[in-house]
């Protein structure tokens, strides 16, 4: 069974790689008027799609796929045969970068020899050693290709907890990992009942969010009202140096104010407790309402107008959780706003006509590669370079916004909404 999923992955890297070529054939323009990294990127979507991977992993598998059916063909030959997992085949590819073409076919048989018998982490650290020794000059070109790779990563768990994660220089992650144990192993001889693993993670948060919650009134803004409640707030404390954050609960009034315990939304994360939703509105700097009526889900609506109203931009924000392309997770604080029929060709302004799209998709459907379409609010619908048709739910169902005024509605109609929510 190890066997066939080898040969399948080989298989599986021969058509990733035979994906980008036709991508690569169709799209890239020899005038230079399309660069060539879009056709990866544009083939790194449509494999993300189909696999329903995120886009990055996609990239990935595209990037292995390239190397291992080029320059690595005898990895990719031992992993059809079975020889080695594709584990293995990702640190061989690892350590082969940077070594010299000529050098390039002999280094990757020794390395595959040294793979026998050996686990993947085994195997890593003996493939590690190997380069060293017989490239230590590429070491520090190696370090400077991962040094642009830093990164900090945000993972959803469950049970109202998420993994935030930091790929920082080895010295620096060991200073500051040995800085919060010295700090927990102080907290601990001070009496402290906590784990060491518990004091690390509190005494980081605690850290980080030193700026959030100071005596000058700094935090968290939120944002409430009767119906659904928005909370997010956005500023700087007064030196400048450490941003605030913005964030969005949707929390019930009644739950908001100790009626009930239903639960909250965290925004882009799910359901957390009443409890924590409340213990937000508590320590933030102020809040206003964002309300949703709850017999009709009338919200906002502004027919032709281009520019996007900031209640409309909030209930959006709720709605969406994440850029609407198919199997994205960019948070829709980094997206834009897009029509998904143009404004310039009678899209109007209204929640049926809208979605949030990172940088890259948002790109992806202007240049007309990927077209979009709501054929219910809410919900788009995605047609891909190769005809492939995908849909894209909203995070939340909040109902629908109030497309226009009620004709009647207005100060002493007695018609309309109890009440217009304070945006």
């Amino acid at each position: 069974m190890a066997h066939l999923i080898s040969w399948a992955q080989a298989q599986q890297a021969r058509l990733v790689n035979r994906m980008e070529e036709l991508f690569t054939d169709r799209f890239f323009d020899a005038s230079g008027r399309v660069e060539p990294g879009m056709a990866f990127s544009v083939a790194a979507s449509e494999c993300a799609a189909i696999l329903n991977v995120p886009q990055v992993t996609a990239q990935r598998m595209m990037f292995e796929a390239g190397s291992l059916c080029s320059t690595h063909t005898a990895t990719l030959a031992g992993l059809e045969e079975g020889q080695i997992s594709y584990a293995h085949a990702q640190v061989v590819l690892d350590q082969c970068q940077n070594v010299p073409p000529a050098a390039l076919p002999e280094f990757e048989a020794s390395l595959l020899k040294a793979a026998e018998g050996q686990t993947r982490a085994q195997f890593s650290a003996k493939a590690r050693r190997l380069r060293e020794k017989q490239y230590p000059d590429t070491i520090a070109k190696r370090h400077l290709t991962a040094f642009e790779q830093r990164k900090v990563t945000l993972d959803r768990e469950e049970d109202g907890m998420s993994c935030l994660s930091a790929h920082l220089r080895a010295e620096e992650a060991q200073q500051i990992y040995t800085t919060l144990t010295t700090a927990a192993r102080g907290e601990q001889t001070a009496g402290d009942t906590r784990t060491a693993d518990q004091l690390r993670a509190d005494i980081l948060a605690q850290l980080l969010m030193g700026g959030l919650s100071s005596t000058r009134g700094g935090g968290v803004g939120t944002h409430a009202g009767t119906g659904k409640a928005g909370a997010h707030g956005t500023d700087c404390e007064d030196s400048g140096a450490v941003p605030r954050a913005e964030i969005m609960v949707l929390i019930n009034a009644e739950t908001l104010f100790g009626a009930d315990d239903r639960p909250a939304e965290l925004h882009g994360y799910g359901p957390i407790s009443a409890e924590a939703a409340r213990r937000l509105a508590r320590n933030a700097a102020g809040w206003t309402g964002l309300a949703q009526d709850p017999r009709t889900g009338e919200i906002l609506g502004v027919g032709r107008r281009r520019k996007v109203p900031a209640g409309l931009r909030r209930w959006l924000r709720a709605r969406d959780g994440t850029c609407r392309f198919p199997g994205c997770r960019v948070t829709t604080a980094n997206a834009d706003i897009d029509h998904t029929t143009d404004w310039a060709k009678g899209g109007p302004t209204d929640h049926g006509n809208l979605e949030h799209l990172c940088r890259r998709h948002h790109r992806f459907k202007t240049l007309g590669y990927w077209k979009a379409c709501q054929p219910t609010p809410g919900v788009i619908q995605w047609t891909s370079p190769t005809g492939r048709v995908y849909r894209t739910d909203p995070f939340l169902d909040l109902g629908p916004p109030n497309v226009a005024p009620h004709p009647a509605s207005g100060p002493g109609s007695g018609k309309g909404p109890e009440a217009a929510p304070p945006f």
